[in-house]
C-alpha cells in the first residue's frame, strides 16, 4: 500500500482472495480492476461490501484512506476467520459499518495489541486512521503488534515466511482448485463438413 499510494493509486479491493502466495512464500496483490489514479477524491462506489469504508457507504467521496480501512478489516478477518461487520445482507453490513468497530465484540484473537491496532485503523473519520495521521505508514510499523517484526528483511525479501507452498515447477497449478459450478460451460464443437475454416492458419 505504501508503494501504491506513492503513485497516487487507490487499490480499493484488498481482501484475502486478492492476495496470492509466491513459490517462496511471499505475497503479491492481484486484481487491479478497481484500482484508480486519484489526486483528490473518487466518488465511485466499488469494492467488496464487507470491506466498505464508511465514506464509501455514505458516497461522500473517498481517498487512499479507504485502503487503510480495508487493511484493518483484513487483519481482523485473518485473525478471526470472518470480517467484523459480516451480516446476512449488504444493507445490514452497511448499517454495522456506520455504527463503527467499537460496537463489534472482539474475538479473543483480535484483542490486546492486535485489537488496539485494528481499532486505530478502523476509525470512522478517514483522517483519524492510524496511517493517515502525522507519521504515516511508520505509525503502523512502530505499533506494538509489530514488535520484533523485521521490516527491512520483508522489503528485501529475505524474511523467512511462516509458510511456503509446495511448488514443483513454474507452471505447477496444483495449489489452485475450483468447484465444477465455478467452471465455464463447455460447448462441444460439431464439424458441419462444409470446410468453412479450411483457409484458417494452422499450427
Amino acid at each position: 500500500m505504501e508503494h501504491i499510494h506513492s503513485k497516487r493509486i487507490i487499490y480499493r479491493d484488498l481482501k484475502p482472495e486478492n492476495i496470492l502466495l509466491t513459490d517462496v512464500g511471499g505475497i503479491k496483490l492481484t486484481d487491479m480492476g478497481l484500482a484508480t489514479v486519484v489526486t483528490g477524491k473518487s466518488y465511485t462506489t466499488c469494492g467488496t461490501p464487507d470491506y466498505f469504508a464508511p465514506e464509501m457507504v455514505a458516497s461522500i467521496g473517498h481517498s487512499h484512506a479507504v485502503d487503510w480501512w480495508t487493511f484493518g478489516i483484513l487483519i481482523f478477518e485473518l485473525l478471526a476467520g470472518h470480517p467484523p461487520f459480516q451480516s446476512n445482507s449488504p444493507m445490514q453490513t452497511f448499517a454495522k459499518i456506520m455504527k463503527g468497530i467499537n460496537t463489534v465484540p472482539l474475538p479473543k484473537a483480535c484483542q490486546g495489541d492486535a485489537g488496539q491496532l485494528i481499532k486505530s485503523i478502523l476509525a470512522k473519520q478517514p483522517t483519524d486512521r492510524l496511517p493517515m495521521k502525522a507519521g504515516g505508514i511508520q505509525n503502523i510499523k512502530n505499533h506494538d503488534w509489530y514488535i520484533g517484526f523485521d521490516w527491512s528483511k520483508m522489503l528485501d525479501q529475505t524474511l523467512e515466511p511462516p509458510y511456503k507452498p509446495a511448488v514443483k515447477h513454474k507452471t505447477d497449478i496444483t495449489n489452485f482448485s475450483t468447484s465444477e459450478e465455478d467452471l465455464p460451460p463447455v460447448t462441444r464443437y460439431v464439424d458441419d463438413g462444409t470446410g468453412w475454416d479450411k483457409e484458417f492458419a494452422t499450427m
